[in-house]
Parts: C-alpha cells; structure tokens; sequence
C-alpha cells in the first residue's frame, strides 16, 4: 500500500492520470448503482399499481380529454 501511495506521489502527471481515472471509475460506479436502484423502484412501484396509470394510454402518452 505504501508503495503504491509513494508510486502515484512521485510525480505530477502520475498524479493527475490516477486522479483522472479514480474519479472516472467512481463515477460509473455511482451511476450504476443508482441506475439499479432506480430500476428496482420502478419494478415495485409498477408491481405495486401496475401500468399503465389511468392518465395514460397503453404505450405511455398523455390520454385526450374528449
């Protein structure tokens, strides 16, 4: 662990290229789990009330008021 730590302070670039991709792989991390997430909660509302809702037609659109 010491080694690595001493590895990426040696110099600014190697600094800058680890920063770049520890920031880029936690971003997609992140994201994914709150894509999952997000997913999982639409299945259990839809689960729950089922689809579509009564203000909406059959593939998602706003019904008319006629």
């Amino acid at each position: 662990m010491l080694e690595i730590l001493k590895f990426i302070l040696s110099d600014f670039w190697v600094f800058c290229g680890f920063t770049i991709i520890l920031n880029v792989s936690l971003y997609y991390i992140v994201n994914m789990i709150v894509r999952v997430w997000s997913k999982f909660m639409r299945h259990l509302n839809i689960s729950k009330h089922g689809w579509p809702p009564l203000h909406l037609d059959g593939d998602g659109d706003f019904k008319q008021n006629i």
